[in-house]
């Protein structure tokens, strides 16, 4: 029954647009803020000439790091845009609306939509485990609750980024919202 109540759900919330990446975009994955600050052709392994984006994290921890990805691939890779500024305030009225907390996801299942890098769809993963949470309490599995950490964590910096606010500032109103 959750199955089919995540793909009825899940799949009618709208994904992101095609897009096209450029030098100068910002950009994350799960994980990190990046930057694509080069673009290079070399030879592919069928010796091919080949686009490749240049991108570091924009973490000051990491950035001497850097990454290379073909072109063609970056939106196959699950790096993305950042969110529109415009954005914000619709995430945050979604955090407010209640969920049924009945359906939960399965531990594979979040996994796999955590990996679309999509996030309307984190965010109702969020919500979802926040209301299941709310329900089972004590017996609120570590693992979901690494996930909300992670999926709060990540939501702050990126709303963090693009609107000039502090993370701290941004993971506590979030928290507040859910």
């Amino acid at each position: 029954m959750a199955l089919f109540w995540y793909n009825y759900h899940i799949n009618s919330i709208p994904s992101l647009p095609k897009i096209r990446f450029s030098v100068g975009d910002h950009l994350t994955d799960f994980e990190n803020i990046y930057q694509i600050f080069d673009k290079k052709v070399k030879k592919d392994y069928r010796g091919i000439d080949c686009e490749y984006f240049l991108y570091r994290p924009m973490n000051t921890e990491q950035k001497s790091a850097s990454f290379s990805i073909p072109v063609d691939n970056i939106q196959k890779s699950g790096l993305r845009y950042l969110i529109n500024p415009k954005d914000v305030k619709e995430i945050y009225k979604f955090l407010q609306k209640p969920l049924d907390p009945t359906n939960i996801f399965d531990f594979k299942t979040i996994k796999e939509i955590l990996y679309l890098n999509d996030p309307n769809k984190t965010i109702y993963v969020l919500k979802q485990l926040c209301a299941n949470k709310v329900i089972t309490a004590e017996k609120f599995s570590q693992n979901y609750q690494e996930i909300v950490n992670k999926i709060v964590y990540h939501l702050s910096q990126e709303i963090a980024f693009v609107t000039k606010k502090t993370p701290e500032s941004v993971e506590k109103k979030i928290r507040s919202l859910l």
